[in-house]
């Protein structure tokens, strides 16, 4: 597998009464000067490096950071090399059960003259973010003018059984062969999350919870706002067995706040009455903000996102911000 370096050098950049989240350290600016289709996610590998890809202007250049010590400094952030002669559309970083990182992401394509569509093409990192194998490919929409996007991590079933969900498909890829074959019963999620629990048990953000590893699904209700614009919302399974979703609160694109709205019976049930404040800055967010979140340690979630508000010191931006997991249990 031939791989990239594109690190030479590592160079740090300095309506129900939530759980406020006030107290939580102020935000790591990543970035600044970013517009349009941003769209950050982040991974944590397994020696506890964080790597982050977003967009930093509509398109490119599509930049990527790592960060070596909990996310309190990043480095300086680089195009990513395989994405520098192409429009991308941002798309998902998943660590793997071997290690591996795997990034997956958006190429637009000009089927004709009157239209442009995305495929996801995606590469493996093997030293935490440093070099990347050559790229491959999914295969295109059999109709080139519908898209095929990826916006969140895969399902690793097996290492040889990926779950990537699609926005025109939901399907079970090898990655030994590069066969494709839909997914459980065959539906189509959509570009929404599907996660694993501790337990064993499958939630889709389409509202769904499955304990035969998607043969069959019974629907949640209620279930927090994920189906909804699925690209831009997270759903994650935390290793204490709870499960996590975001909630994006009040009028316009990013809302006024971010909140995190938990379950904590294996996705049966969730606690829409006790959201956990992320993020409220007091004004609106701007933009659609996109948080995506993990596991930094055995004692702290991370975020990242972005919101592109002038009013805020330093313009619009990508941020980074510790959550201690205390902060989850029901009060």
């Amino acid at each position: 597998m031939n791989h990239l370096s594109i690190f030479a050098g590592f160079l740090f950049l300095p309506v129900c009464q939530p759980v406020h989240a006030a107290g939580l350290p102020a935000p790591v600016r990543i970035a600044s000067n970013v517009s349009g289709h941003i769209h950050p996610a982040l991974c944590v590998s397994k020696k506890g490096t964080l790597v982050a890809v977003f967009c930093k202007n509509e398109y490119k250049p599509y930049l990527i950071t790592r960060s070596t010590d909990g996310g309190k400094t990043w480095s300086k952030p680089i195009p990513f090399p395989h994405t520098v002669n192409a429009n991308v559309y941002p798309g998902s970083l998943t660590t793997l059960s071997d290690g591996s990182l795997l990034h997956a992401w958006n190429v637009w394509f000009q089927p004709d003259e009157k239209s442009k569509s995305r495929y996801v093409a995606f590469s493996i990192s093997r030293d935490d973010g440093i070099t990347w194998s050559q790229p491959a490919k999914l295969a295109k929409n059999k109709n080139p003018r519908i898209h095929s996007v990826i916006r969140h991590p895969i399902l690793e079933l097996a290492v040889d059984a990926w779950v990537f969900p699609l926005a025109d498909r939901t399907i079970v890829y090898n990655p030994k062969t590069s066969e494709e074959k839909p997914f459980g019963d065959g539906r189509n999620h959509g570009l929404v999350p599907i996660v694993k629990t501790a337990q064993g048990t499958l939630i889709s953000g389409k509202g769904l919870r499955s304990t035969d590893g998607g043969k069959t699904w019974q629907t949640i209700e209620p279930f927090p706002n994920v189906s909804s614009q699925g690209w831009r919302h997270q759903l994650i399974a935390l290793k204490n067995g709870y499960l996590l979703a975001s909630q994006i609160v009040g009028p316009g694109f990013g809302g006024e706040k971010i909140n995190f709205i938990l379950s904590r019976d294996d996705g049966l049930t969730w606690d829409m009455a006790h959201p956990v404040e992320f993020y409220n800055p007091g004004r609106a967010i701007g933009g659609r903000a996109c948080p995506r979140s993990v596991e930094v340690d055995a004692k702290t979630l991370g975020t990242i996102f972005y919101d592109t508000s002038s009013q805020q010191d330093g313009g619009s931006g990508v941020f980074f911000r510790a959550m201690p997991l205390a902060l989850l249990k029901k009060k």
